[in-house]
């Protein structure tokens, strides 16, 4: 046997292999040897071949092989996430990723399922239930408030902001000023918040540009408490999103509207004829606003007392009517008006106005 462990001549194994090789490539030629060290096994003069594969190799995924989590269709994953109980368990959800936020983002408070076929003895399902109630009564406080501001104002987040908040009080303010160059706001961010945020009350969008009517259509379907909206810089945004606002939002008590030059007087027409608690309206820098626009709107809401009007094509008869209906104004500011005179200025502000004011301001005003 020592000769046998201990050969050593003109068949033995090169020099580079190791001596734990040697030793059992040798004995192999005496013993049969288990399955394995089968791979170590070679014949003389040959150099070992290790054809075993390494069983602790870790398997790794193709370029083009998807994570079995996202294997699923959006409709699968549409009716699962709707069956979620508890808003704290859809905002979970949305964390696993940009697919699944978005996907959450877009389930509107309406389509949340809700099972109305209970037994008697089925009391987890009236705690799931109850549960789900709840979150639905805190949605309407909208006590919470957002605001976004330059990068930080992206669809994704306010798709976060929509499915976070649900669960938290509901949103009932938000501001988004300024917008990400590469990954702006879009109509996909204001749809989502339309779907999530049923409460908001207030909604302001200033420099903008990549928001369009689809957007603001959106808000004013899924955000009828709205009371207040402030549009600043939109050039996309026109009458329809205006006509939208004012059959989904008849509530509306604020209009600001500024440097939109695709807003005209059917739009403010529109607010005229559905939104009677109108009490604050601020119009600047909208080229197709005329006489007929600002005189539907102070002829139609009786509780004015905040008017704004700045670089406007309105005339003398806009101020008359002024005159005429807006004995609750209290607060008038009248700005870069070049198409009026100093008639229009005359008895009919002056004299019927003046009782109710508490400020008065018209500078740079042409005639």
């Amino acid at each position: 046997m020592p000769t046998l462990v201990n050969y050593s001549g003109d068949d033995e194994l090169y020099s580079g292999a190791s001596f734990y090789q040697k030793n059992l490539i040798d004995l192999g030629r005496v013993c049969t040897l288990g399955s394995s060290v089968d791979g170590y096994y070679c014949s003389p003069k040959k150099r070992a071949r290790i054809n075993a594969p390494d069983v602790f190799e870790t398997p790794r995924l193709r370029k083009d092989q998807k994570p079995t989590i996202e294997v699923l269709p959006n409709e699968c994953l549409f009716e699962i996430f709707r069956r979620l109980s508890s808003g704290k368990e859809r905002s979970s959800c949305s964390c696993v990723s940009k697919r699944w936020l978005m996907l959450m983002s877009s389930i509107c408070r309406a389509e949340i399922y809700k099972s109305e076929n209970l037994t008697e003895g089925s009391a987890s399902c009236d705690d799931e239930m109850a549960s789900v109630d709840e979150d639905l009564v805190i949605e309407d406080d909208g006590y919470l408030s957002r605001c976004l501001e330059g990068k930080k104002a992206t669809d994704v987040r306010l798709a976060a902001i929509a499915v976070g908040t649900s669960a938290r009080g509901g949103l009932g303010k938000l501001s988004i000023r300024g917008s990400n160059s590469a990954r702006g706001v879009t109509d996909v961010g204001l749809s989502a918040i339309a779907h999530g945020c049923p409460s908001l009350r207030s909604f302001s969008l200033w420099n903008v540009s990549s928001v369009g009517d689809e957007g603001l259509s959106e808000i004013a379907k899924g955000c009828h408490m709205l009371e207040k909206l402030d549009i600043c810089q939109a050039p996309y945004i026109s009458n329809k999103s205006l006509i939208a606002i004012a059959k989904g939002c008849p509530n509306l008590t604020t209009l600001n509207i500024e440097s939109c030059p695709e807003v005209g007087n059917e739009g403010l027409q529109a607010i005229a004829r559905s939104c009677p608690k109108l009490k604050c309206i601020s119009i600047k820098d909208c080229p197709l606003v005329g006489d007929h626009g600002v005189s539907s709107l102070l002829s139609s809401a009786d509780n004015l007392s905040r008017v704004k009007l700045q670089d406007l094509n309105i005339t003398d008869f806009s101020l008359a009517v002024i005159g005429h209906y807006g004995k609750a104004i209290v607060n008038l500011v009248l700005s870069s008006l070049q198409n009026v005179s100093e008639r229009g200025f005359g008895s009919w502000v002056l004299l019927k106005v003046c009782r109710s004011l508490c400020h008065l301001q018209f500078p740079h005003v042409e005639g």
